[in-house]
């Protein structure tokens, strides 16, 4: 994997390119002329804590062909809109038995779906709540998983759709999942329309014709926002900011002092956070690396605060206003790789890791609307602190999440809902000494443990070995005793040793 930053912009001094490792990087310096640009973008420099957005990230483009379910099919044109979370990107495909559909990405998922008949009645828009309401279509029950009103501010077209596009409109969808079945409802229209398909995995797709990793990284990385150098008005020469916050800014050419104007304290300001949020998280925004035999980018990072479970419900909801008390923390990490897209690493206050998937099969729902055959562990609440780097939605400081985690094996599923959406991951246990090979950590910035925090678990395999040995050691005792005898004065405490043997370790899972 190229060790070049995945981010860059142009010099506006002298034109050479300038590499970013963090698309949330307020001040960057050109290594040709050693001039600082600056970038002005409201996104990030507004608050310091928010993320940037992630665009034009797919492998996807107009003449990509592949097939689906034993159909050929080709793209023949591309929706794209933004609105105030984010970037929603269509894909117009043509089968090549004449049908169309729909190829559409939803954050790190895909989706295909193709018109379908309107259910009756049809639910109102206004009814929905994701992650609470269902509905039963060609006899399978649906839940609501995402449903959002939204204005689209900015829309782009390529190639063919079969519709016009208007001016600013309103989006009212309602998307429904049902394991790995997809229904959207989509409002906008006098008459409604209905959607029906399945999510899908690009390598799922044979797909052939799409973007090389170049090719992505040129318009996913760039760098978005106005720039300029910062240069000293009265001899010309580079001026760069040094950390901390100052109102007086010396040009270390001529001397002279240089008094900052209030948007430029607030850059300054933001640039100082930006830089000390680095020691907020172990996994550096831009770092590389090779996890499970693929090479990753560290895009983004994210620390949220864990809250009362249902303090952070009703405040979400707007049942009552608590004030939310932060119980611990944990952050996020999105890793990225052109071709097959995200994934994520979780590190939690105690200094456990695990990788995080997206789950593109929801679980099989009992009638509580809980997965099948798994033990609830817990309800929390979860407030982003900071968010640093780029996803492919926008973090804001104080975003709101109620969870829900399930023990399945080793790892847990996790049911994230907000105001808009439910989402189901599943998270499996890693080891730090691997996320430190794999990224190039030093053994040394492992998270020191406090009182309330545990080490690794025990492993299952340690846990059959120490049983095997307790019974080995009491076996010839067994064999000296009477019946009654051995119940009463070894088996009992025996059973009580391997009970606590077991559940000791068990307990670290949690």
């Amino acid at each position: 994997m190229s060790t070049t930053p995945f981010f860059k912009t142009d010099c506006p001094s002298c034109g050479a390119p300038v590499q970013a490792y963090s698309a949330t990087a307020v001040t960057l310096v050109c290594s040709y002329c050693n001039s600082m640009l600056v970038r002005h973008d409201g996104s990030i420099a507004d608050t310091g804590r928010d993320s940037a957005l992630l665009e034009d990230f797919s492998p996807l483009q107009i003449g990509t062909t592949g097939r689906f379910l034993l159909r050929g099919f080709s793209i023949i044109g591309r929706l794209q809109a933004y609105y105030d979370g984010g970037v929603w990107n269509e894909w117009y495909v043509l089968f090549d038995d004449g049908h169309d559909g729909w190829l559409s990405e939803a954050g790190d998922l895909y989706v295909m779906t193709m018109s379908d008949r309107l259910l009756q009645p049809m639910p109102n828009f206004h009814d929905i709540r994701a992650g609470f309401s269902t509905l039963n279509h060609n006899g399978k029950q649906f839940m609501a998983s995402d449903v959002r009103e939204i204005s689209l501010s900015q829309t782009a077209v390529q190639g063919e759709l079969p519709f016009r596009i208007q001016g600013k409109t309103v989006s009212r969808t309602a998307d429904w999942r049902c394991e790995n079945l997809f229904l959207t409802l989509d409002y906008a229209e006098a008459e409604p329309q209905a959607f029906v398909g399945r999510m899908v995995k690009l390598d799922d797709l044979h797909l052939t014709n799409t973007r090389s990793d170049d090719q992505i990284r040129e318009s996913a990385g760039r760098l978005k926002g106005l720039r300029q150098t910062e240069g000293c008005p009265n001899c010309g020469g580079s001026v760069h900011w040094v950390s901390g916050l100052a109102e007086h800014i010396v040009c270390p050419s001529c001397a002279s002092e240089l008094q900052a104007d209030k948007d430029k304290i607030r850059l300054i300001e933001a640039n100082h956070m930006r830089q000390a949020q680095g020691k907020l998280f172990m996994l550096p925004v831009g770092s590389q690396g090779r996890l499970k035999n693929r090479d990753y980018y560290v895009m983004g990072a994210v620390r949220y605060s864990e809250t009362g479970a249902q303090e952070t419900f009703d405040k979400m909801f707007g049942m009552a206003n608590h004030a939310l008390v932060a119980e611990s923390w944990w952050a996020e990490y999105l890793l990225y790789h052109p071709q097959h897209g995200f994934g994520w690493l979780v590190q939690t206050a105690e200094g456990k890791w695990s990788v995080s998937e997206t789950l593109n099969e929801w679980p099989r729902l009992n009638q509580y609307n809980q997965p099948q055959g798994c033990e609830k562990l817990y309800d929390y609440g979860g407030r982003v602190e900071v968010a640093a780097g780029a996803f492919y939605w926008q973090v804001r400081q104080g975003d709101l999440n109620y969870y829900t985690d399930y023990r399945q094996g080793s790892g847990k599923l996790s049911a994230a809902l907000s105001k808009n959406e439910l989402a189901w991951s599943k998270n499996t246990p890693i080891r730090y000494s691997e996320i430190a090979q794999a990224f190039g950590l030093t053994q040394s910035r492992a998270p020191q443990y406090t009182a309330n925090m545990r080490s690794d678990g025990v492993s299952n395999s340690l846990r059959l070995l120490m049983m095997g040995i307790l019974l080995m050691i009491n076996a010839p005792a067994w064999l000296m005793m009477g019946s009654e005898q051995i119940f009463n004065e070894s088996m009992i405490p025996t059973i009580f040793g391997i009970a606590f043997i077991w559940f000791l370790g068990r307990s670290d899972d949690d």
